[in-house]
């Protein structure tokens, strides 16, 4: 069975090439932003967890028991199986399934978008993947947590519905179109990688 992610998913759409990168195996290179993103998100998951709180996190009065505390904690994964060829995995950042709540967060020292953050397609699977959570808590703000005092994160509480669930079938059924068709040219500029923000960096095959 081929298993997909939301990360998989979107990055045929942006550059198909990247399904043969990761086909072949190649090595995603390391991002300083990437990393910092990790740890940071690890805070505001203690936080929430109410394992260790963090005196710049105190606007956020959401709380789940369970959170991602190792990468892909299988305590927060879900799957789902499309068909006898395809399947959907993901892991939700906080789950809290007695107020039928999941966490989701985001970190860009640029900022990200609160409105295009509810209306993410990632948010959107996760209400397939998740059906008995009926709201998402969105946590947004910039990656360093020196700046979580003057600039607060933010949050914001979005109802998971049936019409979520049903545009994110229609789109993990688009992205797998892809795969099916065999065209994995996305991307490349006569046959090349031309993208200095290429998801493989120098590794990538087409470079």
């Amino acid at each position: 069975m081929i298993v997909l992610s939301y990360s998989t998913l979107n990055m045929l759409r942006i550059a198909s090439h990247n399904w043969l990168n990761k086909q072949m195996g190649i090595t995603v290179p390391e991002r300083v932003e990437w990393t910092e993103g990790k740890v940071n998100q690890r805070i505001i998951q203690q936080h929430i967890s109410g394992k260790r709180i963090h005196q710049n996190l105190k606007n956020i009065p959401y709380k789940f028991p369970i959170v991602e505390e190792i990468e892909f904690d299988a305590r927060t994964k879900f799957f789902i199986e499309i068909n006898s060829k395809y399947g959907l995995i993901g892991y939700a950042d906080g789950l809290n399934y007695e107020e039928k709540m999941l966490a989701e967060i985001k970190l860009y020292n640029g900022g990200f978008s609160m409105n295009k953050f509810i209306n993410s397609m990632q948010r959107k699977i996760y209400a397939w993947g998740f059906p008995m959570m009926k709201r998402a808590v969105l946590i947004t703000g910039k990656r360093n947590p020196e700046l979580w005092e003057d600039y607060p994160l933010k949050t914001s509480v979005v109802p998971m519905t049936k019409q979520d669930i049903k545009e994110a079938k229609q789109w993990v059924n688009e992205g797998i179109a892809i795969i099916e068709r065999g065209d994995f040219t996305g991307g490349l500029t006569n046959g090349k990688c031309l993208d200095p923000w290429c998801h493989y960096g120098v590794n990538c095959f087409f470079k």
